[in-house]
């Protein structure tokens, strides 16, 4: 009996033996996956073009829904200059972005002139709204900082065909190519950095442990009503 167990030991660890180097023979090595790294450049080169797009998305709503309300009312603005206006907005259930409120920032005009110009806004914008995106954020509400000038310029046209025609580009002065300012944040390297599109808030915290991270929160845009960031168009 020893004997007989003695040899069915050998025959089974020979089996063993043998499909462990069947294994090892027929295994494949793991595929290697090549790991793409976006420089710096190409980064930009994205955050610019989302930010010529969104300004463009505005833009076609504020030249559609609003300035022909706003037009007769514009023009009996008295002095020259620009005017910052923050336009509020809310999403309903069908993900429209509907006008809510609006309020006066930096002002070159006259004195007087700012409420006159609110006014007009708040007439013109009134039931208006626009379609949300996909790349909008989850929130709902979406802050646009548009910087106007009064009047209207003279080839407002050309400028507006000239606008919709753009590509990103980088140049000019500002968010429009004409000097409106970057209100808006994004995280970059885990601080908050000022943008022309981004976020209407951001803010940068430390953990227990020491390590450093920032928060964006609701949509918003800067810019203005006949350009774009870098101001490029195609020729």
């Amino acid at each position: 009996m020893k004997r007989i167990s003695l040899i069915i030991l050998i025959v089974v660890s020979s089996a063993v033996i043998g499909l462990t180097g069947v294994s090892t023979q027929t295994q494949r090595p793991a595929r290697q996956v090549p790991q793409t790294t976006m420089t710096t450049a190409q980064r930009r080169q994205i955050a610019l073009q989302k930010t010529t797009m969104t300004q463009q998305r505005l833009n076609r709503y504020f030249h559609a829904e609003v300035m022909p309300n706003l037009t007769n009312c514009w023009s009996r603005l008295q002095g020259r200059g620009t005017i910052e206006i923050a336009h509020s907005y809310t999403k309903d259930v069908s993900g429209k972005w509907i006008a809510d409120k609006l309020t006066v920032g930096k002002s070159t005009l006259p004195r007087g002139q700012d409420a006159v110009a609110l006014q007009c806004m708040q007439d013109s914008v009134r039931g208006t709204s626009f379609s949300s995106d996909s790349g909008d954020g989850k929130g709902d509400r979406y802050l646009v900082n548009w910087t106007w000038p009064v009047p209207f310029p003279s080839d407002a046209t050309t400028l507006t065909s000239a606008m919709f025609a753009a590509k990103p580009k980088r140049g000019g002065s500002g968010c429009d190519g004409r000097g409106a300012p970057a209100q808006c944040f994004i995280c970059d390297q885990k601080s908050c950095l000022r943008v022309c599109v981004g976020y209407k808030t951001c803010r940068e915290y430390t953990s227990g442990e020491g390590a450093k991270f920032c928060t964006e929160s609701d949509d918003c845009a800067s810019g203005g009503p006949f350009g774009l960031i870098g101001g490029g168009v195609i020729q």
